[in-house]
């Protein structure tokens, strides 16, 4: 009989919400097509915000069945988050029997280098432990992402409370159009990244969505904004426009149920893409024109 594999953890939060959504699902992926257990309780402060990890302070996946209330599964989540990162540090000063910590964030992390989680090497390291800590962002399975979709959109499906804002917000917009297109205006944190690459004034906003007008004449379009910053509407006079709900998580489920997104580049987007099944437009810089060619279905990072 082959041994069962090892229990993955993650035990260390990477980034907001789109990004740790991407390396949840990831991993996800990778556990249903090998079989392993996962725990993620580094999920943190979101885990309330989704079907599959509310009742749950382990965000366990497969998800359990013995859920509890999600307020004191709250409670209890960031204990064993810290439980399992001084595990974690444990194991690699002393050593503790079939128990390994897998921390990428010096290695890959900072080299902007993949970890194939196909690989030979974590085959290997699953099977040599009862327990796996890991720690980093650039775990991937791009190929079980794809095949799993189905089954991770339906555990990141969110709570009522959250879904019932985005959609309102989007039936507003098809009451007055044909076609739905989710504008992610990301501005705020994007205005220092990476000195300013992707930051964009929302007249440079205004004009791409204009660009999409005369791309598709034959359509009645609404644009759904979903902003990070307060919107000066005068910028988009003649537009037909709807404020998404304003509400991180309502308007990143709005932008799923869009006909096509655009925003700059973003794990944020890019999870409505994937989760959405909707195709995106990653705005690269000020001088983009925008074709059809520019809209496709995005399920990676």
């Amino acid at each position: 009989m082959s041994r069962k594999l090892a229990t993955v953890v993650i035990a260390a939060k990477a980034g907001r919400l789109g990004n740790r959504l991407f390396l949840s699902a990831y991993f996800m992926a990778n556990a249903l097509a090998k079989g392993y257990r996962l725990l993620n309780p580094a999920f943190g402060e979101y885990a309330p915000l989704f079907e599959g990890s509310a009742s749950d302070p382990l965000s366990r996946f497969p998800e359990a069945t013995d859920g509890m209330n999600p307020e004191f599964a709250s409670q209890c989540r960031d204990a064993f988050l810290g439980f399992a990162s001084v595990a974690g540090i444990v194991t690699t000063s002393l050593g503790l029997p079939e128990v390994q910590q897998l921390d990428i964030r010096a290695s890959h992390d900072a080299s902007d280098q993949l970890y194939d989680l196909c690989s030979e090497n974590f085959e290997r390291v699953l099977r040599s432990n009862r327990l796996l800590i890991v720690k980093g962002w650039k775990f991937r399975d791009d190929a079980n992402l794809v095949r799993f979709h189905s089954e991770i959109s339906r555990y990141f499906r969110p709570i009522s409370s959250i879904r019932r804002p985005a959609e309102i917000a989007v039936q507003q917009a098809r009451d007055s159009g044909d076609y739905i297109m989710g504008i992610h205006l990301r501005q705020g944190d994007y205005r220092g990244w990476k000195n300013g690459v992707h930051y964009f004034e929302t007249e440079q906003y205004a004009h791409w969505m204009r660009e999409v007008v005369s791309l598709l004449p034959g359509k009645r379009i609404t644009f759904l904004l979903c902003a990070s910053d307060p919107i000066d509407r005068r910028h988009f006079q003649g537009l037909s426009t709807i404020d998404g709900p304003g509400i991180v998580a309502s308007d990143l489920h709005a932008l799923s149920l869009c006909d096509a997104i655009m925003g700059p580049p973003s794990t944020f987007s890019t999870w409505a893409s994937y989760s959405g099944r909707v195709p995106l437009c990653m705005l690269q810089h000020a001088g983009q024109r925008i074709s059809s060619h520019d809209f496709a279905l995005h399920d990676r990072v």
